[in-house]
């Protein structure tokens, strides 16, 4: 009789301190997700130029799901940025629309692009078409550099009234064709 009751001790220990482990792991995780949550609002928080921003932050299992509204799309940009640079994050999803104050019509959005082409000298030499619909910019053309994909979006970024970019690359040395969105 008390083998029999030893034997059974064992799995409704075992049960106790597994049942025990995962309700502090669950603590662990939901304390993890909060702690991911306020790092990344605490980051929001200290840019200035942030402080008109929209943004609800869920946090899941380092899954970061960004919502809300921004006034420019360089915010937008900003705040994923700051996402993904937080310890913990595995993935983000940006949600976040861009609502401009003063928006500005296409045709001066395009000017505005063909403007950023023509004086910055790392783009001359490339063939670019620049198409803006709504406020949705499209650019088409040829980089000479990796970087510069990225330095033109950051650009186009800062330009009121722009609500999406989109840059289809082909890399001069590479003769790859590569989107950015």
């Amino acid at each position: 009789m008390e083998q029999y009751c030893k034997s059974a001790t064992i799995p409704f220990t075992g049960t106790i301190l597994f049942l025990f482990f995962m309700f502090s792991s669950f603590q662990a995780l939901a304390s993890d997700n909060d702690t991911i949550r306020q790092r990344i609002l605490d980051q929001v928080t200290e840019q200035a130029t942030l402080g008109s921003s929209r943004v609800t932050i869920y946090v899941e299992d380092g899954f970061v799901l960004l919502t809300g509204s921004v006034h420019r799309y360089l915010h937008k940009m900003t705040i994923e940025k700051i996402a993904w640079k937080t310890t913990g994050v595995t993935e983000v999803e940006n949600e976040i629309w861009v609502k401009a104050l003063f928006p500005l019509s296409d045709t001066l959005i395009k000017k505005k692009v063909r403007m950023i082409l023509m004086d910055c000298e790392c783009f001359h030499g490339g063939n670019h078409l620049v198409q803006v619909a709504a406020g949705a910019v499209s650019v088409t053309g040829v980089f000479f550099h990796p970087r510069d994909v990225q330095l033109l979006k950051r650009k186009i970024a800062e330009i009121e009234g722009v609500v999406a970019i989109k840059i289809r690359a082909t890399a001069l040395l590479a003769k790859e064709t590569v989107s950015s969105e």
